[in-house]
């Protein structure tokens, strides 16, 4: 009798292992490809089928913030009369302690009873306790060495025993979870700082436009438009200078959170100034974790009731002039990497303000203060027309990346093999180096635009220059149905330009047939036709012509006019600056209506045999 209930344990066993198996197999193939939008979706359905192969209670996958310690629950399935976990923030380094330490660390929790828990488990033991769990399997989610969240499986109703093997195959499984989930957390990242730049190129544009004496409105403004985007309750700009102690001069506070941003004196925050002052960005999640010599600071932020801090350095003409700090008052924050980079171009953007207005101030001449100020709002539109880009961006590094990830998984396989075929495995690696230069390629051609530039005319290879541009938005195209063709007529002499400065015009002039194109009546021709040719050997001509919405009669000149926009949220500066960044290279940029309608968008550019 023994011996055939052992043989019926031992045959259960095995199925559920073989059922795990197909489990683990059928996931591993269906996260591969599945599109961003499709993910959480397909998690809650892995989850379902996690509970029910398993035969548990309950599977819950988690969201872990390293910095602060919180957890938060992101997707939970039950059995029938059993709740899911609700999704919400735990303050997981307040609560269960044990455990973070433990996923931090990389290492499991199996307890099929809460008996099993160590003696320094005791706080966790007992709110397991409160929650009814028996047994539970929590799974850590680790990438490139940080924690980012768990897989957890539990059993409410009764106990349970989890044998090794299983155990095992549950860290393949979060294995693959984690990776879905960093997929989804980066295409999060990357709306984050899309969105951050959108920010920060509509308060530059509001800045741009302040009359004389209503600087310190915008500023405010824009202070509050900061604070609201990234969920801070106070926002401070800091000045400092030679004879000018550091300190506030404005700040916004969120309704309900009014106070100071400190007592106004470095010496109130020695280490946090002292950090700023050499020009680095100081990120406090959680005041317990600052060093020894923070110490002074740290009674500073309690006494004023900051529970988290970012404050990002002001640097003008190679000096510090201040700070830029936001302040979370009612819960920690984390301050995703995402936003460092926007919160640095608002800094940056408020110490050309600083620097205009002392520039002013000692009358400097007006030329160098419009040429200084060109370039940021050229910086501006590029900014833009990067954010506007950015589905067909993210579409096309998720391509090179999801392939990355199967072809992976693929040599990952062939490694388990008992005898692994090399050259197969050489073969997978070698494909997997491809497609991440081809992600790289696309990061550094984006990187390569929207970083600020100087002037730095040379000699280029213009139908190559153009046909780049072509490249950029043809993945945008394609998305719109929009067909875009490329049309030289000639061969052409190298021109001496600017390549950044041409490329963006190049794009300002597709982004704008493309948007006139989608403003068309259905039913006529997409398409994009851009043509090179030379003109009396001394001149190229670019021409981009669509068969969008076309240009109102006495607007051909109007729409070169700064600030001025046929588009609802268009910024007006773009074609005005386009008209600049030709006319410094001694070309010219007009507008004319394409017949059967449409516009037609030309420039010019001499030839480097005409400019020697």
């Amino acid at each position: 009798m023994t011996e055939q209930i052992a043989s019926v344990t031992a045959h259960a066993s095995l199925q559920e292992m073989l059922s795990f198996e197909r489990l683990l197999s059928d996931l591993s193939a269906a996260f591969i490809a599945i599109p961003i939008q499709d993910i959480d979706h397909a998690i809650e359905q892995g989850l379902a089928r996690i509970v029910s192969a398993l035969g548990i209670d309950r599977s819950t996958l988690s969201r872990v913030f390293p910095l602060t310690g919180r957890a938060e629950v992101t997707h939970s399935f039950a059995v029938e009369g059993v709740d899911p976990v609700p999704k919400r923030l735990l303050p997981a380094r307040d609560s269960n302690p044990w455990a973070l330490a433990k996923a931090t660390a990389n290492e499991p929790i199996v307890f099929a009873s809460l008996d099993e828990l160590p003696p320094e488990a005791s706080l966790d033991k007992e709110n397991w306790r409160k929650i009814g769990l028996k047994s539970h399997v929590m799974m850590p989610i680790v990438v490139a060495g940080q924690l980012h969240g768990s897989l957890n499986f539990g059993c409410v109703r009764s106990e349970r025993s989890w044998p090794d093997d299983l155990v095992a195959r549950m860290r393949l499984l979060a294995e693959i979870f984690g990776s879905a989930l960093a997929r989804k957390r980066a295409q999060e990242e990357l709306d984050l700082a899309v969105g951050f730049e959108r920010l920060a190129s509509n308060i530059l544009a509001s800045l741009v436009l302040s009359r004389p004496g209503e600087e310190n409105r915008a500023i405010a403004m824009g202070l509050r438009q900061i604070g609201e985007f990234v969920g801070a309750e106070r926002v401070a700009l800091w000045h400092s200078g030679v004879g000018v102690p550091f300190g506030v001069t404005q700040q916004w506070n969120a309704d309900g959170f009014s106070g100071p941003a400190a007592e106004g004196k470095s010496v109130d925050l020695p280490w946090i100034y002292g950090l700023v002052e050499r020009g680095s960005v100081v990120r406090i999640s959680h005041l317990a974790d600052l060093p020894t010599e923070a110490q002074a600071d740290a009674a500073t932020l309690r006494q004023i009731g900051v529970r988290s801090l970012l404050a990002v350095p002001i640097t003008v003409q190679g000096s510090n002039a201040g700070a830029l700090t936001l302040a979370s008052i009612e819960r920690e924050h984390e301050w995703p990497a995402a936003v460092t980079p926007g919160v640095s171009l608002l800094a940056e953007v408020f110490a050309n303000l600083h620097a205009r207005e002392a520039a002013e101030r000692r009358k400097l001449a007006a030329e160098v203060e419009a040429a200084h100020w060109r370039e940021r709002l050229a910086h501006l539109v590029r900014v833009h027309t990067a954010g506007e880009m950015s589905v067909a961006l993210a579409h096309e590094i998720t391509q090179p990346l999801g392939a990355i990830e199967n072809y992976a998984l693929a040599a990952r396989r062939r490694a388990a093999e008992a005898v692994p075929d090399m050259s197969r495995l050489v073969d997978l690696l070698d494909k997997v180096i491809g497609q991440a230069t081809r992600a790289g390629d696309v990061v550094t051609r984006m990187r390569g635009m929207v970083q600020r530039h100087e002037l730095e005319p040379k000699l280029i290879d213009i139908e190559r220059a153009v046909a780049e541009c072509v490249g950029m938005v043809k993945m945008d195209c394609e998305l719109r149905d929009i067909h875009i063709r490329l049309a030289p007529e000639d061969s052409f002499p190298a021109v001496v330009v600017d390549e950044i400065h041409l490329q963006q015009v190049i794009l300002n002039l597709l982004r704008n047939a493309m948007q006139a194109i989608e403003g068309a009546p259905p039913g006529g021709a997409r398409e994009i036709t851009v043509t090179l040719r030379v003109k009396d050997h001394e001149e190229v001509v670019v021409e981009v012509s669509d068969r969008g919405t076309g240009i109102a009669e006495g607007d051909l000149e109007r729409i070169f006019e700064s600030f001025y926009s046929t588009k609802s949220d268009g910024l007006g500066v773009g074609l005005a600056i386009c008209r600049k960044l030709i006319e410094a290279h001694g070309g010219k940029l007009w507008a004319s209506h394409r017949d059967g309608g449409g516009a037609i968008f030309s420039f010019t550019l001499p030839t480097a045999t005409s400019v020697d």
